[in-house]
């Protein structure tokens, strides 16, 4: 990426850039405009990474864990 590049993206309730090396993001609920907005350097980035590549087993399992819930309550 060039300096000027920037991805954005929507996960859930997060909004996501990535811009310059440092991911940006910003989280508020519906109908409160108050909200939280963070940033992360790309050496902060690369920690959080390796956290969640180690631990990717146990969020594959509390996302269907989660699917499995909705799919019982039919929702």
């Amino acid at each position: 990426m060039d300096n000027k590049a920037q991805e954005c993206v929507r996960i859930g309730r997060y909004q996501s850039c990535l811009e310059n090396g440092t991911l940006k993001f910003y989280y508020h609920q519906v109908g409160d405009p108050s909200g939280f907005y963070g940033s992360m350097d790309a050496e902060e980035m690369l920690g959080l990474l390796n956290l969640l590549s180690r631990h990717k087993e146990d969020i594959y399992q509390a996302v269907n864990a989660k699917e499995d819930s909705r799919y019982a309550t039919g929702m």
